[in-house]
């Protein structure tokens, strides 16, 4: 079986609170598509990532998490080059407050998902920045 190349993606994963950061779905998926995934245990730990080397994709979970959702007021503090390419929050209900974040994180693009339809959502940033194989041959 042939797969396509395709580009290896940086991504920083914080998880809701009541998930080990290697236990998210979310990491599995990225780890089996071959990107470089950085599991963040802490909001803190998410910030170092994010200021060690430019990422691509920053994935945070905001489900019952206040942590969570501070650093995603934290990222407008942020450099222009150390804000993610693409930030992809997952939450339970529609917020209001995550569509001031557009301009206030820019350049990052914003993508507000609700559970459970969020793994699928993922799927569709990840075929937008060419990094998810869209051709499979069988030899």
């Amino acid at each position: 079986m042939n797969v396509h190349d395709h580009p290896t993606l940086r991504a920083v994963i914080l998880p809701s609170g009541y998930q080990s950061p290697q236990d998210a779905p979310t990491n599995k998926l990225l780890e089996d598509l071959g990107h470089t995934v950085f599991s963040a245990g802490t909001a803190d730990e998410a910030m170092r990532l994010l200021k060690a080397d430019p990422t691509d994709i920053l994935v945070v979970d905001v489900t019952e998490s206040e942590e969570n959702r501070r650093l995603i007021d934290r990222l407008a503090e942020l450099p222009l080059d150390n804000r993610p390419r693409e930030l992809a929050i997952f939450t339970e209900r529609s917020e209001d407050r995550f569509r001031k974040l557009r301009v206030s994180v820019a350049p990052s693009h914003v993508h507000v998902f609700l559970k459970p339809l969020h793994m699928h959502a993922l799927l569709n940033i990840l075929r937008r920045l060419g990094a998810e194989p869209t051709h499979t041959s069988v030899a």
